[in-house]
């Protein structure tokens, strides 16, 4: 009766007992190693041999019976990180260091660098027939050089009543001009009436402080500032044109169908060529 009521309380042990024991427990009574002897003390039962385990050295030299369950290793601590250090980013080209009019006496100056008295030059305005194939300059004969100065702020007419301010370092880009024998133009979408109050805001300006400038204005039967500009090709060969929109350098801008089209991409080639858009000269 015992013998058969051992296995079982080593089972109700299991349960009540820790893991360790109860493990220690359960094979004894299932191989017999609890008998009856055992329990009445008549005989002493024979002990188990212990388990060797394999000792380790620690340290230096130093034997140990490793534990059951060895500590984790202590992970040292990273060593601080270097500070990063960001790459600075490279700095974007600065537009507002770019000057037009000064881009427009330098290209005036080179043309007339390179004139030569048997060369052939090119007017920086188109050649009108040259617009229903392939956009042209007209070219010039022997008239005298010239620039051209836009005055008319956008689609509007220059106004002779506004205070006038006007564009800095444009006086100094003009007297080079002026020093290389190319004549400067005004033009402006006003009646040729007002060309003597034209000229005394310029001269009150510094922009032709001389008062030696040519102003072109509308003539009575004038609508169209291209008519302006037609009268221009006849009396000068103008070797560039500062405007603010690209139609000041022609009024073809005005009619394109297609902003994005084979005219308007044959004309692009002008700007920075003789073509040169700014702000207005006097605002």
């Amino acid at each position: 009766m015992i013998r058969h009521a051992l296995p079982l309380m080593a089972a109700l042990a299991a349960t009540q007992l820790s893991g360790c024991v109860a493990a220690a427990i359960a094979p004894l009574a299932a191989t017999g190693a609890l008998g009856t002897k055992a329990v009445k003390g008549k005989n002493k039962p024979e002990q188990p041999k212990p388990q060797t385990t394999p000792e380790v050295t620690v340290g230096q030299g130093v034997s140990a019976t490793p534990p059951l369950l060895a500590p984790a290793p202590e992970v040292p601590e990273p060593a601080a990180a270097a500070p990063m250090v960001e790459a600075a980013e490279p700095q974007a080209a600065d537009d507002s260091s770019y000057d037009p009019y000064g881009a427009l006496a330098a290209y005036v100056l080179a043309q007339a660098e390179a004139a030569q008295p048997a060369k052939v030059r090119t007017s920086a305005l188109l050649d009108q027939r040259s617009l229903v194939a392939v956009p042209k300059m007209s070219p010039c004969t022997d008239q005298r050089g010239a620039v051209l100065i836009d005055l008319d702020p956008g689609d509007k007419a220059f106004d002779l009543n506004d205070p006038p301010t006007p564009m800095p370092g444009l006086a100094q880009h003009l007297r080079r001009i002026r020093g290389t024998g190319t004549a400067v133009v005004w033009i402006a979408s006003l009646p040729e009436s007002d060309a003597k109050r034209l000229a005394t805001i310029l001269k009150a300006t510094g922009l032709d402080p001389l008062g030696i400038d040519r102003v072109m204005l509308l003539h009575s039967r004038e609508t169209r500032k291209q008519q302006i500009l037609d009268r221009a090709d006849d009396d000068w060969c103008v070797l560039a044109i500062a405007g603010d929109r690209k139609a000041d350098f022609d009024e073809v801008f005005d009619y394109l169908r297609n902003a994005d089209g084979p005219v308007a991409i044959a004309l692009e080639q002008f700007i920075g060529a003789g073509w040169f858009l700014a702000p207005p000269p006097i605002k």
